[in-house]
This record gives C-alpha cells, structure tokens and sequence, in this order.
C-alpha cells in the first residue's frame, strides 16, 4: 500500500494497515529537510484526489497523534522525531527573532507596519533590524492605541517590497523565533512571498510556548509580564523592536534552562515534556 495507490481509511481497517500507513508518513517525514503540515502528509498517503478532504486530515492527525515517532512542531506542523533537520545543535544555530506590529490578525488583507528582528548566533546578538512600513491600509484606531503608531508616522517609511530582501537575507540559515508563533510565522511569510522575497525559514520556536512550560508557576506569559518576571528590559510593549529582544532574552534563557536539562538540538528541545520540567525555572535564572 502506498501513496500512489490511492489507499484510503475507514473504521473498520485491520490493524497492520493503519501500521502501514504510519510508517508510510514516517519514512516521508524522514526523507523530506523540513517539518510539513498535515495536508502534505494527507496527499502523500491518500494522493491528490483525496489530500483535501477534511476526513483525510483528521485521519493523518490521529494516526501520528498516537505514535511517538512523531513529533508537532511549535509552528503546528509534523516532522519525524529523529529527522535530520531535528539534530541541530542549540549552541551552534542562528536564530531569527522576530516580532510584527500589523494593521489587524487577517492574513491576506491586514499588512505588516513594522517589524522587529533579532538574529541570534552562539548565544549573542548578532544583529538588529528595525523599520517602520508604508502600508496601504489605514491604522484601524485600535491599532493606533495600543502601538502608539498612526497613518502619520509610516507616510515616510519604505515599503515591504523596498526591504524585503533585506528580511529574507536576515532569515536565512536561520530558527525562526517569535512570542506566538503561530500568528508571526505564517504573517510574514504570506506577505513576503506574496511580494516575490524569500521566506528561508523551515522551522521554529514560540517563546510563548516554551515559557509556558518551563516556568509554569509564573502569573502571566504575556511578554511583557513574562519580561518583568525574568528581569529583562521592556521599554516599549508593542512596538516590534522592543518585543523582539525582550523575546530573544526570553529564547536565551529558555536554552539555558533546557541546558540544564540536558537537552541540546532542536528536536530535543521540541520534546521535551516541558509542562513536567523540575527545576527549569532555577536553571534559567542562575
């Protein structure tokens, strides 16, 4: 049974089959550099005919939800637990933190304003980028009270077309970093690609994700709070520069807390059982 021959499940499949497709997604998942959603792996065990199907989604959820071999990403995708792309060491990677102030959370109409970015590499600073973007959409007055920005402030500033690749450069080679990765990520990738520039990154972290685990004794994990409780300088809560290094002093204490726990690549790392980690909080803040 493979791909190519169209299997298909239903409740009633023997046992040995639904092994079968299992290792079938493993064997992929092993072969392929980077983490892939859930509809990839649906096409590649049910072919195209079938991949969309929400039935066959759901399906590919269950059979990796229940195997260890499998390990969800931070960025919500699959990947094998001991893929290649997993071994990499944690001292050594670059990472790319990033944080976006937008016009709205509706990708494909709201546009990025400004963007913070923090590259990471052998537990420094590297580099910092900031800018202010010229969008065609107006600031909502919500946006305008939490940012402090308004249609005034980017009337001089250059466009995501103009800096692009300037972005794309800073990503490259790099572990894509954000609190709340689920909305940064795929954000800046739809309005980058959609702009013809780059988006290199193929993995991520949330510092929001590993905070929650690590230091679950904490009142809030909001960035600010969390910065507040870790002693890291926070001047200006939401403007995208300021969030993007106090969430890479954040990524920097959340790897010397997984340090101490003896974990040292990123597939380490992402299976953790961070919720159950004794004494991460003591390890990051010594």
């Amino acid at each position: 049974m493979n791909g190519a021959d169209g299997a298909w499940y239903n409740e009633s499949m023997p046992y040995n089959e639904l092994n079968e497709l299992r290792d079938l997604a493993h064997s992929f998942l092993l072969e392929v550099d980077r983490p892939v959603d859930t509809q990839l792996i649906a096409r590649h065990l049910f072919g195209p005919q079938r991949h969309e199907m929400p039935e066959a989604q759901v399906v590919v959820r269950s059979l990796m939800e229940s195997d260890p071999r499998f390990l969800r990403t931070h960025c919500r995708r699959w990947s094998a637990r001991w893929a290649p792309h997993l071994q990499q060491d944690l001292a050594r990677a670059a990472f790319a933190v990033v944080d976006l102030e937008t016009t709205g959370s509706v990708i494909g109409v709201d546009e990025i304003m400004e963007i913070g970015l923090v590259r990471l590499e052998k537990g420094r600073i590297h580099q910092r980028f900031t800018t202010r973007l010229r969008t065609s959409r107006d600031i909502p007055p919500w946006v305008s009270r939490l940012t402090g920005l308004s249609d005034r402030d980017l009337a001089g500033a250059p466009t995501l077309e103009e800096t692009g690749a300037q972005i794309s450069e800073l990503l490259a080679g790099a572990i894509f970093v954000a609190h709340d990765i689920r909305f940064d990520m795929p954000f800046l990738r739809w309005e980058l690609t959609q702009r013809d520039h780059a988006f290199p990154c193929e993995t991520g972290l949330c510092t929001l994700q590993l905070s929650r685990g690590l230091w679950p004794d904490l009142p809030s994990h909001s960035l600010g709070e969390l910065a507040a409780s870790l002693g890291l300088d926070h001047h200006n809560p939401h403007r995208a520069g300021d969030d993007a290094l106090a969430a890479a002093g954040v990524l920097l204490q959340a790897l010397e807390a997984a340090r101490g726990l003896g974990r040292r690549t990123l597939g380490e790392l992402m299976e953790l059982d961070l919720a159950a980690a004794p004494g991460a909080r003591q390890s990051a803040e010594s």
